[in-house]
C-alpha cells in the first residue's frame, strides 16, 4: 500500500526468500510494513516486492547471488519523484526498478505513487521489455483520462538471474546504466541504442531489451539524471561522461574490499563535490548499485 502525501510506504516481505534489509542511521527510518506473501497456482512466475520507496533513504538488500544498496536524496522535500523498488522473484530471479517523473516535490511525488501502483499490477510479467510496455500503455492512458498537463516519466528495469547470473535490462528513455567489470577495473556504459519513448507519451510502444552476464565483482550502477545533470559553481553540467569517471574515481579510491554502501555514499558526496554547493539538489539523485557476490 502507498502512504499518504505521496510518499510509498516501504515494505518487508515475511516469507523466507533470502533476502536481508538493512537501513541507516543517518536517514528517515520508516517502520516496515508486515505481510504475508503467497504464490498462487495460476501464475507460475510471480514477484514479491521486498522493498520501494521515494522518500529520502539508504538501504541495502542482499538476495542469493546478489547484493543491492539504494540511496535516494529528494530535492527540497523528503518525498520525490524517483521511484526505486526490489522484487525478488520465482525461479531464482531479482528484478530492479527505477522511475524518474519529470519534475520533483508532491506533484512529482504523486506521480511515482501512480507509477508504484501499477508496477504492482504488472510485476509478474516475466519478459522485461513486456513490463515496459505494459506500464506506458496503463500510465499513457492515464494520462489521456487526467485533466492535467501530460506527465512523462522514464524508467529502466533489470531482472537477474541467480544460477546464470545473466542480468536482463530494458530502458524507457532513462539513462544508460554503468557496468564495473571487476577484472578490468572500469566502468562501461549499457545498452546502446535501448532509449525508447517515456512512459506517457504514446501507446502501442515497443521496447528492445539486451543481456550481460555477470561475474563475481561485477557490479550495476542505475541512476536518475539529477546525478548527471548536476551542476558546478560555473555552471558546468556533470553529464554522463563525466558521472562515469567520478564513479570509476571514487570506486577505485576506496580501501578494497570495499562495501557496497561505503561506494554509494562516497559516489554522492562526489557529486556534491562537483556541485560546491550546500542547498538544495537542483533534482533528484538517485543511485542503485548491484553487485554480484556468488
Amino acid at each position: 500500500m502507498l502512504a499518504a502525501r505521496g510518499s510509498v510506504r516501504h515494505r518487508v516481505c515475511t516469507q523466507e526468500s533470502g533476502a536481508r534489509i538493512k537501513g541507516y542511521v543517518k536517514f528517515k527510518k520508516v517502520e516496515p510494513e508486515q505481510f504475508d506473501c503467497t504464490k498462487t497456482a495460476m501464475r507460475p512466475f510471480g514477484c514479491m516486492e521486498l522493498w520501494a520507496g521515494n522518500e529520502k533513504a539508504h538501504r541495502s538488500l542482499e538476495l542469493a547471488g546478489l547484493e543491492s544498496d539504494v540511496i535516494a536524496v529528494p530535492s527540497g522535500s523528503d518525498k520525490g519523484g524517483d521511484l526505486s523498488a526490489v522484487f525478488s522473484c520465482s525461479d531464482n530471479l531479482a528484478r530492479v526498478v527505477l522511475a524518474d517523473c519529470v519534475g520533483h516535490g508532491y506533484t512529482a511525488a504523486g506521480v511515482a505513487r501512480h507509477v508504484h501502483h501499477l508496477l504492482h499490477k504488472f510485476q509478474d510479467i516475466r519478459d522485461t521489455a513486456g513490463l515496459l510496455a505494459a506500464l506506458n500503455d496503463a500510465f499513457t492512458l492515464s494520462n489521456e483520462e487526467s485533466k492535467g498537463p501530460l506527465r512523462l516519466t522514464t524508467v529502466v528495469t533489470g531482472t537477474f538471474d541467480g544460477a546464470s547470473g545473466e542480468f536482463n535490462f530494458a530502458y524507457a528513455a532513462h539513462p544508460r546504466m554503468f557496468l564495473w567489470r571487476d577484472r578490468e577495473r572500469r566502468f562501461l556504459e549499457l545498452g546502446e541504442g535501448l532509449e525508447g519513448f517515456p512512459l506517457g507519451y504514446i501507446t502501442g510502444e515497443t521496447y528492445n531489451q539486451q543481456s550481460v552476464r555477470l561475474n563475481h565483482g561485477d557490479m550495476i550502477l542505475a541512476f536518475s539524471d539529477g546525478a548527471t545533470e548536476a551542476r558546478s559553481p560555473l555552471g558546468e553540467q556533470l553529464t554522463s561522461k563525466g558521472f562515469l569517471g567520478l564513479a570509476e574515481n571514487t570506486l577505485l579510491g576506496l580501501p578494497q574490499p570495499f562495501v557496497l554502501q561505503d561506494f554509494s555514499r562516497a559516489l554522492l558526496g562526489g557529486v556534491h563535490l562537483f556541485r560546491g554547493q550546500d542547498g538544495d539538489l537542483e533534482d533528484d539523485i538517485t543511485l542503485l548499485t548491484l553487485r554480484r557476490v556468488a
